[in-house]
């Protein structure tokens, strides 16, 4: 019988019963590179999730607007009820859906969840989206809230020598590009990264892409649909902040990378882990050997969903108390 969780990228002998249901519901929808995006925003919203991570409640949640370079940008602070009236601890965290799809309503309960099991205030972010807005203009977004946060970190009631930075799918793509961006200028990295299957190698080179292209509700055609609506170019693909595969790794912070067995991302994921190490960077890669991508964001019927954020709140705590 094959591990369930495992530190080697791999599959299980089957897919999760549930993991398989939410696959088959995916199939069933329209494709997305039949769709335009905001067709395919139309059609998540209009679907919904039934099995987003249950909610909880919370001290406070307050979405706050700044300035940046492109525009105002929202920002959804939540704050646990555990937490005393200090400086607090914060994970900056960027939701997923290929840079075009993905909303705050939508990573809600997510974001509750984080806060909750990581004792700590959690910072979501409304970046702008794929096609309208290219791959600089977000990363751009996710380096001006970086700065914002570092800027009022005390106003905020947060710690700012206490931050950790992450994502899902492409909110990881842009925390590694918030790090990067911040190596370039030589500013304070943050403490911790947390990286849940993130997308990462553009130009598309790992087997597993091809391994599971279709049937595991990220399809190898939906990731080229995604990249056509976010890259300028297909030069972009190359550029390291893009691929970050291709970056020097050297001086990011310690963190936590957890892939899916059945992800067409899921080598790109292990191989960022490795690189990571290679490049003398403490990393935990823990991979859900009967897990879809996205399985985090099914928390609420998909029962490694949970284990993982809670896997997630147990690092965020032992790094914060540590500082």
């Amino acid at each position: 019988m094959t591990e369930l969780i495992s530190s080697v990228a791999k599959r299980a002998d089957e897919l999760h019963p549930m993991a398989a249901k939410v696959a088959r519901a995916s199939a069933r929808q329209k494709p997305l590179c039949e769709c335009t995006a905001e067709e395919a925003r139309t059609m998540r919203e209009t679907l919904g999730n039934p099995f987003a991570p249950p909610s909880c409640e919370m001290e406070s949640i307050k979405d706050h607007w700044l300035p940046s370079s492109g525009g105002e940008l929202r920002v959804r602070r939540y704050h646990p009820k555990s937490l005393c009236s200090d400086l607090q601890p914060a994970l900056l965290f960027f939701h997923g859906g290929g840079h075009v799809l993905g909303t705050l309503d939508g990573y809600d309960t997510f974001a509750q969840q984080l806060a909750r099991l990581g004792n700590c205030v959690v910072l979501s972010v409304e970046y702008r989206l794929a096609p309208e807005t290219k791959s600089a203009g977000i990363y751009q977004d996710g380096f001006d809230v970086y700065a914002w946060l570092l800027s009022s970190g005390e106003e905020l009631g947060i710690d700012t020598g206490r931050i950790a930075i992450g994502g899902d799918s492409a909110g990881g793509n842009i925390s590694i590009a918030v790090m990067l961006q911040c190596k370039q200028h030589k500013i304070r990295q943050p403490n911790y990264q947390v990286q849940i299957y993130p997308g990462i190698d553009y130009q598309m080179g790992y087997p597993s892409i091809d391994e599971f292209a279709e049937g595991y509700f990220l399809t190898k055609a939906d990731k080229q649909w995604f990249r056509s609506q976010f890259l300028e170019s297909e030069e972009r693909a190359s550029d390291p902040l893009v691929s970050s595969l291709l970056a020097d790794l050297t001086g990011l912070p310690p963190g936590l990378v957890i892939t899916a067995g059945f992800d067409p991302l899921r080598d790109e994921g292990e191989a960022f882990a490795k690189r990571l190490s290679d490049h003398g960077v403490e990393v935990e890669h823990v991979c859900y050997t009967d897990m879809i991508h996205a399985f985090v964001s099914f928390a609420g019927g998909i029962p490694a969903g949970m284990t993982a954020l809670e896997k997630i709140g147990e690092q965020l705590q032992r790094v914060f108390s540590s500082k």
